[in-house]
């Protein structure tokens, strides 16, 4: 399977470069939220990346370490103190 393919299957976007559309974590999916700086004690701690996100150079992390179910949020690392923020849906 072509990168821009397996890309577009799992993220959402033909984009090898470009933001997820979205992510998804055993049967919940994570849209594509904001952009937030998050610094110091504020950053996420638990690297939740799959062996296919870091095969593509993404970085995946979470506040917490249940991080699977409606109304989570994970973070997917962009630069420094940026984070895309990627949330489920539901309630909490």
């Amino acid at each position: 399977m072509s990168i821009s393919f397996t890309n577009r299957v799992i993220y959402g976007t033909l984009n090898v470069f470009s933001y997820p559309n979205r992510v998804y974590f055993n049967e919940y999916r994570y849209d594509i939220g904001r952009i937030v700086m998050l610094t110091d004690y504020e950053k996420p701690q638990y690297e939740v990346s799959r062996n296919i996100d870091r095969f593509t150079g993404k970085r995946i992390y979470s506040k917490e370490k249940d991080f699977i179910g409606n109304g989570k949020v994970v973070y997917l690392h962009l630069d420094g103190d940026r984070y895309l923020a990627l949330a489920s849906g539901g309630g909490g």
